[in-house]
């Protein structure tokens, strides 16, 4: 057993929820301290590959337990606006070390403010007001000196001092928990000399998890807890009701592709893993109904042109990007083509089974939604074989390999060309991650309409008594659609033309399905659907569930907004 013993030093940890920035994060997500290890290791000149090995061992470890001050027991302070300085520009070097001052004097202001003790805010703001005089003189003096006190270029580099640029609101969440200290838990860990040495030696270095304002001092213990203390001891389980980022095997990678692309200036988002925790001792959470759909999905973005265009391909054309999709991989796939990705079995009869389903991802849901297709995504049955699942693997490094090294190409008709790339990293957009369309969740609304499975008569019919039947033949076909996936009957069922959500097209302009001659045309309508219990997802009903109708996405029942 290794144990990792984290004490705020401060009192309080800021951090801000992963999915509400208006909210502190407790208890301490174990990647905010595997970031915080990393962060320590790349501030070397020369990163040890020794200490590198070790972080690798840890991330290998999985999920740990988490020892802390139960949730209920944490004072939150209130969240208000602190403004603070624009990042600038590049400085003059030959007053580099002044700007450099005068940054931080200007950051120790910030802190100051935010923490409200008027006597540290006083003396933060005299020392930043003499840093920024200072860093003023010697710019000018030295621009004198080489005879470039040109009024425009000094004005252009005082601009750069923090007291002058523009300022923006930012919130600084926190918790303070009556005991400071928070241990992560491994109990089956079982490190080399080496590894221990290791990690000694780097934790002795972090100085902050979260926020830069929550210091910590960071020890390694070799047993569980001494005594029995008054903090709650979170656990990985399946069933629990807490969710906290973790890492897998190569997050060390992960991080260090991360920072080559956003540098510390561009827009980031922490690679991890979600598990789910509970409280022990607490009641599991009951196992939420399962549809027979699976959350391993495999996610592909759009990517703009050589000239930075993107297509902006409208939800509507859902069904043409599933047939797209489905006829590239059968092509790039072992021969005959695999049920899995064909959808038939080898007599060309459909399959009575679950197999991949084939979903555009649109931007929906928020008031500013365009219900501009973002991505696709291939979604495997949630007891999927191993070799069904490599078949389709395979099928797509064919693809891949074919492109050599392009963005895939999707041809799409008039429509155009969709240049698509795999996500192999975390993106920031939710639309593209599986976890914002799977729940769980009581309350879900469509965002690409039932095709359904029967006609259920005229719903449009002016007479109110066959409107009415006709509807609540729908109601009835979404119970069974429901249930043929796996999830218990709704309790309430709402029929309707256009979605709850913002961004969805009206049913009508996905109509006829299927577009082929001879075939039997389905009635298409959105829903909205309640359980009496959570359920998790994704949820595709209806005829076209494999060809990207009917796909739900969870909302919230008061507001209706799409759960992010």
């Amino acid at each position: 057993m290794i144990a990792i013993d984290v004490e705020f030093l401060a009192g309080r940890y800021v951090a801000t929820s992963y999915n509400d920035r208006s909210k502190a994060e407790w208890p301490p997500h174990p990647a905010r301290l595997f970031s915080a290890l990393v962060a320590a290791w790349a501030g070397d000149d020369e990163p040890n590959e020794e200490t590198a090995a070790g972080l690798d061992w840890l991330a290998a470890l999985g999920a740990p337990e988490i020892v802390a001050d139960p949730a209920n027991a944490v004072s939150c302070r209130t969240v208000m606006n602190v403004y603070v300085p624009d990042i600038g520009t590049s400085l003059m070097p030959a007053v580099h070390a002044a700007f450099a001052d005068a940054e931080e004097a200007h950051a120790a202001l910030v802190a100051a403010e935010e923490v409200g003790d008027p006597r540290a805010l006083r003396d933060a703001q005299r020392a930043a007001k003499k840093m920024a005089k200072r860093a003023q003189r010697l710019l000018a003096r030295d621009a004198a000196l080489e005879g470039e006190a040109v009024a425009a270029t000094i004005g252009t580099a005082l601009a750069l001092l923090p007291p002058s640029r523009g300022r923006q609101p930012r919130t600084f969440p926190s918790v303070t928990p009556a005991n400071p200290r928070v241990t992560f838990v491994w109990p089956e860990a079982r490190p080399t000399d080496a590894q221990r040495a290791a990690l000694v030696e780097l934790l002795a270095r972090v100085v902050r998890v979260g926020h830069s304002s929550s210091l910590v001092s960071c020890t390694l213990k070799d047993a569980g807890l001494d005594e029995p203390d008054g903090r709650a001891r979170w656990v990985p389980d399946d069933a629990g009701d807490v969710v906290l980022r973790t890492v897998a095997p190569g997050q060390l990678d992960r991080l260090c592709a991360a920072y080559e692309v956003h540098r510390e200036v561009e827009p980031r988002i922490l690679p991890c893993q979600f598990t789910h925790y509970r409280v022990i001792d607490s009641k599991p959470r009951p196992a939420a109904p399962c549809s027979i759909f699976g959350r391993d999905w495999l996610v592909f973005r759009e990517m703009p042109d050589l000239w930075g265009r993107r297509l902006g391909l409208r939800l509507t054309r859902a069904v043409d990007v599933a047939s797209a999709l489905r006829a590239t991989l059968m092509r790039y796939a072992d021969q005959p083509p695999p049920a899995i990705i064909s959808g038939h079995a080898p007599d060309g009869r459909p399959l009575a089974t679950p197999h991949l389903g084939f979903l555009s991802l649109a931007d929906v849901g928020t008031r500013w939604a365009s219900g501009a297709v973002l991505g696709v995504a291939l979604v495997l049955p949630r007891d999927c074989p191993a070799e069904d699942r490599l078949a389709v693997l395979r099928a797509i490094g064919r693809w891949e390999n074919a492109e050599e090294g392009r963005p895939l190409s999707l041809h799409l008709g008039r429509a155009g060309l969709l240049r698509i790339e795999r996500i192999s990293d975390d993106d920031p957009r939710t639309t593209l991650a599986p976890w914002a369309w799977c729940g769980p969740a009581r309350h879900w609304a469509s965002v690409t309409p039932i095709a359904l499975d029967e006609n259920p008569g005229n719903l449009a019919a002016h007479d109110p008594a066959k409107a009415a039947r006709a509807a609540d033949t729908a109601r009835a076909i979404i119970e069974r659609a429901c249930q043929r996936i796996g999830l218990p009957a709704p309790a309430v069922i709402e029929i309707m033309q256009r979605s709850v959500l913002d961004g969805c097209p009206e049913a009508r302009r996905f109509m006829p399905f299927p577009n082929k001659a001879g075939t039997i045309r389905r009635v298409c309508i959105h829903a909205e659907i309640i359980f009496e219990q959570e359920v998790e997802g994704p949820i595709l009903l209806g005829a076209g569930r494999f060809q990207g109708l009917g796909l739900f996405r969870p909302v919230r029942a008061a507001r209706k907004e799409v759960v992010s």
